[in-house]
């Protein structure tokens, strides 16, 4: 993890196919935003480095599968075309996501494990 502000050059790809690509996104950026004050989201970064993907018969021009909130890091799948945004959007809904946080804590006392349904 850095402790750098994220940039709009910054985007890291972690997978790209045909039907998607996962980024992981900064601790510090919003996913999307109409806001003209917004400058710094991942929907800027994707459009930047990738404009050709950008699908202007979207709200965002990018079709985000999920959300990751503004101070959380981590891998974020983008659906490329509406068929894959289906079949994503199926996968959350029927809970087949298989989802996992990990929080890295300075100078903790004691080890502990915790499970959330």
């Amino acid at each position: 993890m850095t402790t750098e502000s994220a940039r709009l050059e910054s985007l890291c790809v972690l997978h790209q196919s045909d039907d998607y690509i996962v980024v992981d996104k900064h601790w510090d950026i919003r996913i999307d935003s109409k806001m003209w004050y917004e400058k710094h989201t991942v929907q800027a970064q994707l459009g930047q480095r990738f404009p050709e993907l950008s699908d202007p018969s979207t709200y965002y021009g990018f079709r985000f599968c999920h959300q990751l909130d503004f101070s959380t890091s981590g891998a974020l799948c983008v659906a490329l075309n509406k068929a894959a945004a289906g079949r994503a959007y199926r996968c959350f809904k029927d809970r087949t996501v298989t989802k996992a946080y990990l929080a890295l804590v300075g100078n903790a006392t004691q080890t502990f494990t915790c499970v959330c349904d």
